[in-house]
């Protein structure tokens, strides 16, 4: 093999390397960001592997958020319109008992694996009662 022949696989090898290397999963953001829609939340929580095949909205909202539903008996998603609303439901909830909440900038997910939500989607984890 002549110099510009092995020069040229060199060269295709290292772009080969570099466009895997891309391939890096991106993180969440850190505060958790925020969501338009309960249907934005939902296909956030499917796409980070919880399910929610049957998303059904409460009518109306919950006390302090703009849109809220439950997809089982342990998982519920809410958005929130404003900081003011978001903390006042995080008040209500936290003496309520043993729970984990996923809570972002302007959302909050009730679910059974708190670290997988958090993991795909940022925020933080709020654990309420004593």
């Amino acid at each position: 093999m002549n110099r510009t022949a092995m020069g040229t696989a060199a060269v295709i090898l290292a772009f080969s390397l570099a466009s895997c290397s891309g391939s890096e999963p991106t993180r969440p953001p850190e505060d958790g960001g925020t969501y338009e829609s309960i249907d934005d939340l939902r296909e956030a929580v499917e796409s980070a592997g919880l399910l929610c095949q049957e998303l059904v909205l409460d009518t109306p909202p919950s006390k302090f958020s703009a849109t809220s539903a439950s997809c089982s008996e342990f998982t519920y998603l809410a958005i929130y319109t404003d900081d003011v609303y978001l903390s006042a439901q995080l008040d209500f909830w936290r003496p309520v008992g043993q729970r984990a909440i996923n809570v972002g900038k302007n959302w909050t997910v009730v679910s059974e694996d708190p670290k997988l939500i958090q993991k795909n989607l940022g925020g933080s984890v709020l654990h309420t009662g004593p």
